[in-house]
C-alpha cells in the first residue's frame, strides 16, 4: 500500500472541487528485487467534483514484465471543513480485469482536529502478486488530534484483507512538535504495526508481526515566487518476528504555491523499508518518482 500512499499525498494538492481541471500524474519505482514499475494517468474533473481518469501501467523484473491498463470515475471535492478523493473503476493486467477503487474521507473541525475514513482496493503489484492475481481491501479509521498549537499526534488504525485469506491488522501514528514555523521545520515520531494472520507468503512481505518506529525532521517552506521546497528524513528500527534491522526514510519535493492557477509537484523518495510489495526478506532498497500537474479549463 506504500506505492499508492505515497502517490495518494502527492494528489492532495489537488485544485478545489469549485474549479474544473484537466490532470495528468506520472509514477516510477525500482527496488533491490530489481522490480519496477511505471504509472501514468490523464483526467479531468467538472466544477461539480465528478470526472474521469484513464491511465497505464507497466511493471518489470528480470525475464518478465506486464502491462495494465486502468479505466476509473473519480470525485473530488477539497473544502474547508470536508475533503473526499474517491475513485471507482477497472484495471486490465495480462488480459484479467480487477475492479479497484479508493476513498480518502476527512473532516476538519477549526480547532485542527480531523477524523476521517480511508479506503482502498488495488492488486498487489509484486511479480507474485501479479502473477496470482491476488488483490487487496484496506480500511482505516484516520484521526488528527491537535493538542497545542505547536504538537499534534495523528493515528490510522485498520485493516488489509487479502484475497489469498491473509488479514493483516495495523495501526500507524505520527506523534509531530512543530520547531520553526516560519520554515515549516518538525521534528516527529512514526510508529507502525501489524500482524499477518498466514505469514510468510511468498508473494508479498508478510511476517507474523512488524513493529517499526522512527524519528524524523521534516520542513517545508518557499524557496522562490513559483516554488515550494518540502523535504524529509527519518531514521529508526524495524523488528519483525525473524529479524531486527535499522531502518531509514527521506524524500525531497517541489511544488507550486497554493495559490498558482497552474498547480503542480514533483517529489524524490528512497526508503530501505520492507512494504507491502517486496517479496525479499532482510536488506531491501526502494526509490520512487511521482509527479502531478493541474491545468484549469
Amino acid at each position: 500500500m506504500k506505492r499508492w500512499l505515497l502517490a495518494a499525498g502527492l494528489l492532495t494538492t489537488a485544485c478545489a472541487a469549485t474549479a474544473q481541471f484537466a490532470s495528468g500524474t506520472f509514477f516510477a519505482s525500482h527496488d533491490s528485487d530489481n522490480f519496477d514499475e511505471v504509472r501514468a494517468t490523464v483526467g479531468a474533473t467538472a466544477d461539480n467534483g465528478f470526472g474521469a481518469a484513464v491511465g497505464t501501467m507497466h511493471y518489470s523484473a528480470p525475464g518478465w514484465s506486464s502491462n495494465g491498463t486502468l479505466l476509473a470515475a473519480t470525485y473530488k471535492e477539497f473544502g474547508r471543513e470536508r475533503q473526499i478523493d474517491a475513485s471507482l473503476g477497472a484495471a486490465r493486467i495480462d488480459g484479467q480485469d480487477y475492479a479497484v477503487g479508493g476513498l480518502d474521507y476527512l473532516h476538519t473541525w477549526a480547532s485542527g482536529n480531523a477524523l476521517g475514513l480511508s479506503f482502498e482496493r488495488n492488486i498487489v503489484n509484486s511479480q507474485g502478486g501479479i502473477e496470482d492475481g491476488i488483490v487487496y481491501n484496506a480500511l482505516a479509521l484516520v484521526a488528527d488530534y491537535v493538542f497545542t498549537p505547536v504538537f499534534n499526534v495523528g493515528a490510522a488504525a485498520g485493516g488489509t484483507y487479502f484475497s489469498d485469506g491473509n488479514q493483516r491488522p495495523f495501526v500507524r501514528t505520527r506523534w509531530n512538535y512543530s520547531l520553526v514555523e516560519s520554515y515549516g521545520l518538525n521534528a516527529y515520531l512514526k510508529t507502525r504495526s501489524y500482524r499477518n494472520s498466514d505469514p510468510n507468503r511468498p508473494q508479498y512481505y508478510s511476517p507474523q508481526s512488524l513493529n517499526e518506529v522512527s524519528l524524523g525532521l521534516s520542513a517545508r517552506w518557499r524557496a522562490g515566487d513559483h516554488v515550494v521546497l518540502s523535504a524529509w528524513a527519518d531514521g529508526g528500527m524495524q523488528y519483525t518476528s525473524g529479524d531486527d534491522q535499522s531502518i531509514w526514510s527521506a524524500f525531497v519535493g517541489l511544488a507550486s504555491p497554493r495559490s498558482a492557477p497552474i498547480r503542480w509537484n514533483i517529489g524524490l523518495m528512497a526508503t530501505n523499508t520492507a512494504s507491502l510489495f517486496t517479496s525479499q526478506t532482510g536488506a531491501y532498497n526502494y526509490l520512487s518518482l511521482a509527479g502531478q500537474i493541474n491545468l484549469p479549463f
